[in-house]
């Protein structure tokens, strides 16, 4: 190895390709098993065909905005899901019995190991463009043919376990809201039913009767008013007619004290309504019509006469009537004057009607009483029926949105039976391949020939490390710490010639055949291709 200015060693390749020339047998030797192997393997090797079809999820076909479906979630969870299906031991061992798949396999191994090595040889990937509502299902096999009817069963089934699994998930959906709407309707209608009695029971003291109750209690104290200003009027009357009475009575008393004894005790007033009009022709014939007593005798007529009329018209007054006609008049031996008797009818009448003012009043107070203890309670009734009302309203919001999404329910239902919703389509169907999948030749013979390489020079540097011989006298100083005084050629015998003679031969001979092997080897592998030789042991 030569060292250049500025102490630096450079490579000295005449040192490398001696020792390449050296250990030419190894390597050379070294690399034919390896490459013999890799050549066997492509020639033993079972030929694998794949081929693959690419899925679309088309959306549902009934715009969203008319009707919404009720299978949500992620696209990638629902395929994930329908793939645990497709690739269930059930529905693996059904396709390998429908297409006799592994049939050798199946003699020797058992189900569950058939079925885990099919599994692992189907694939389902995203394609390469940009698409995410798309994927790729694939499988591989030894019979392109078989393998192709494979793929399109599987996505014949994925097909079938999307449309079944959304079937499935609307309708239980639709029979999970009915059920929850059933038991809503069955508590509302108890809510309602429960309203119904608290409103009927307390009926009267609801707040919105609260205004009416108001202007009831309202118009009942304004009655009350006015049968109070009605009766105080009727007993001022009353007093003033009662006065008229004493001095009728003190002017009759008066009048009798200053006649004489000559004109005798004065004629007894008359108590009947005939009587009364035999009193007014005699008077006639002495007076005028305008003499008071003329006048009195009149009005004292024709009251008897309106209150005859009355009694024929209302019997509920006849008893008030009668006790008008009787009412109790002077005695015999007192003077009686007409006008004190229409006054005391007066008086009389206006008696019935305070007491008939005064027992109106009595129970439009007791009206009030009613209405005033309902004003009171209509509080205490709100807040009761705001409680009860709560709960029934809340209840039937909660009932509407059950009935709104059982119909939407529904009708995603329908949407997925009639098969117009979210589906799986085949795009890209399934061909049958043309070439085969494994095993790579090239790949395989490229690996077979860096390894078999790497073999021959593995073996060449071993050897020459691991030797006990010098081939450069700056080795042997290096090792030694001597110096080299000169070269001597290694200088062989006739003997030690032949014999190397003959291992070169033998050598060359040893590299020859295992090369024209691995030639034909390769020539076969070319013309009939990989698994050329399968199944000749």
């Amino acid at each position: 190895m030569a060292t250049e200015p500025g102490g630096q060693k450079s490579i000295d390749i005449y040192s490398y390709l001696s020792l390449l020339f050296r250990r030419k047998w190894e390597i050379i030797l070294g690399m034919i098993p390896f490459l013999t192997a890799g050549v066997l393997y492509c020639l033993f090797a079972t030929k694998i065909y794949s081929t693959s079809t690419t899925i679309v999820v088309v959306p549902q076909r009934v715009p969203e905005a008319y009707v919404r479906s009720t299978v949500t979630g992620d696209i990638d969870e629902r395929i994930r899901g329908i793939w645990q299906e497709v690739t269930s031991r059930t529905s693996l061992e059904r396709i390998i019995e429908q297409f006799d798949l592994y049939s050798e396999a199946r003699d020797n191994l058992p189900m569950e190991t058939v079925v885990e090595v099919m599994r692992n040889r189907i694939k389902i990937d995203s394609p390469s463009a940009a698409r995410t509502n798309a994927f790729i299902l694939s499988y591989e096999g030894k019979d392109p043919v078989v393998v192709t009817r494979v793929v399109n069963a599987l996505a014949n089934m994925f097909i079938e376990e999307n449309l079944q699994l959304r079937e499935t998930q609307a309708r239980g959906t639709a029979e999970f809201l009915s059920e929850e709407l059933e038991k809503v309707y069955i508590e509302l209608k108890r809510r309602e039913e429960a309203l119904k009695q608290y409103k009927m029971e307390h009926m009267g003291e609801l707040p919105e009767q609260r205004d009416s109750n108001l202007a009831m209690l309202q118009r009942l104290q304004e009655e009350v008013e006015t049968l109070q200003e009605n009766i105080r009027s009727a007993e001022d009357r009353k007093l003033l007619l009662q006065r008229q009475i004493a001095e009728e009575r003190s002017n009759l008393r008066l009048a009798s004290e200053l006649a004489g004894p000559g004109e005798g005790t004065a004629p007894q007033a008359p108590t009947t309504l005939e009587g009364l009009r035999e009193r007014l022709k005699s008077l006639k014939v002495r007076y005028t019509d305008t003499h008071p007593d003329v006048v009195g005798v009149k009005n004292l007529i024709a009251k008897l006469e309106k209150e005859q009329d009355i009694q024929n018209l209302e019997s509920d007054n006849a008893e008030t009537v009668e006790d008008m006609e009787t009412v109790t008049l002077p005695d015999a031996g007192s003077p009686v004057n007409p006008v004190i008797v229409g006054l005391q009818y007066q008086v009389k009448g206006l008696e019935f009607d305070i007491r008939s003012s005064r027992e109106a009043c009595d129970k439009i107070r007791k009206q009030i009483v009613v209405y005033q203890k309902r004003i009171e309670n209509t509080p205490r009734r709100e807040q009761e029926l705001l409680d009860l009302t709560r709960d029934y309203e809340n209840l039937r919001t909660s009932y509407e949105n059950l009935l709104n999404r059982k119909i939407e329910a529904e009708q995603s239902a329908a949407l997925e039976r009639r098969q117009k919703g979210e589906q799986f389509r085949v795009i890209d169907p399934a061909r049958i391949p043309q070439t085969y999948f494994k095993p790579d030749v090239k790949k395989i013979l490229a690996m077979a020939l860096v390894l078999a390489a790497g073999t021959g020079l593995g073996l060449a540097l071993g050897r020459e490390y691991l030797g006990n011989v010098f081939y450069d006298p700056g080795e042997v100083k290096k090792a030694f710490n001597i110096s080299v005084l000169a070269c001597v050629p290694l200088l062989l015998t006739d003997v030690e010639n032949r014999k190397r003679r003959l291992n070169t031969l033998f050598l060359s001979a040893l590299a020859m055949a295992g090369y024209a092997v691995i030639t034909v080897l390769l020539f076969i592998l070319w013309s009939k291709g990989p698994g050329a030789l399968e199944g000749l042991f």
